[in-house]
């Protein structure tokens, strides 16, 4: 797919380059598709952005640890990517969101690196991103069908194959994910870093009567049911157009750009203050 991992999709503008502390970097974690294609849409959001791909994507392999272990793997990157440390944002879309708070979760707790090389994570943007514990059907109320993806009449079928077969491996390995438990940490005043969650507007189009998407079960929930993980977790809440698969679409895609820097905006200033005021929801 790309030579390294992360990829470089953006660098810090020529205009930003004089800013101390310079612009957080970015790291956007893929999607259950494995690929990072739909960040090059993006627009400039005046910072370094790093995409993380699936090194999977295109091959029989899995990740017998399931998200721990990818998200172990994730951070290794990230620390061989950024080796002097810092601050840093994570964030991704779907998947990329939940991988993220694995990712923070290792990151809090490691010891290895002098406190100097450290990388601190101010904050997460999800985007899209679904609490993975689905409501009961009698909760719910609708029949949870399986999303048909639509693809252009270019697409080569060995793109689909791959792309199929991340998100079969996305499902399988989100259903056995057992959340990070904060209040585990060694220092047991730890908690997750503040997140920033872009959330579609509509819902998912299905074909069958009574039927929801897997993406929309908590759709009508503002926190996209993550207050039953933590009530203290996600900050704010920034609704973008469109349903989840289609909200990086051209018609939207300025739109996820505008609010995706302004979340990064926002995390990056409240991280900086000196006097570490609490967030208010």
């Amino acid at each position: 797919m790309f030579e390294q991992n992360p990829n470089i999709i953006q660098e810090t503008p020529q205009s930003l380059s004089h800013l101390r502390p310079p612009p957080t970097p970015l790291v956007l974690i893929h999607d259950g598709g494995g690929t990072i294609y739909s960040y090059y849409c993006l627009g400039g959001l005046a910072r370094p952005v790093y995409g993380i791909y699936n090194p999977h994507y295109g091959t029989d392999k899995v990740w017998a640890g399931g998200i721990p272990e990818m998200a172990a793997h994730y951070t290794s990157l990230i620390k061989a990517a950024i080796p002097k440390g810092g601050d840093v944002i994570l964030g991704g879309w779907s998947l990329g969101g939940l991988l993220s708070l694995e990712v923070a979760r290792i990151l809090a707790e490691d010891g290895e690196w002098m406190t100097n090389n450290r990388l601190n994570v101010l904050g997460i943007v999800m985007i899209d991103s679904i609490y993975p514990r689905a409501p009961s059907f009698q909760k719910l109320g609708h029949k949870i069908v399986q999303h048909v993806a639509e693809w252009s009449e270019n697409t080569k079928q060995e793109t689909k194959d791959a792309v199929q077969r991340c998100f079969d491996e996305a499902v399988r390995m989100v259903g056995e994910w057992e959340l990070p438990r904060w209040e585990e940490a060694h220092d047991k005043e730890m908690k997750p870093p503040p997140v920033w969650l872009l959330r579609a507007e509509k819902a998912v189009p299905v074909l069958e009567e009574g039927g929801v998407s897997r993406v929309d079960t908590y759709r009508g929930e503002r926190y996209l049911g993550w207050d039953q993980y933590r009530r203290d977790m996600v900050f704010r809440v920034e609704d973008v157009p469109g349903h989840h698969f289609n909200i990086f679409g051209w018609d939207h895609i300025d739109a996820v750009t505008e609010k995706l820097k302004k979340a990064c905006g926002e995390i990056e200033d409240w991280g900086r203050r000196k006097n570490g005021e609490p967030l208010k929801r």
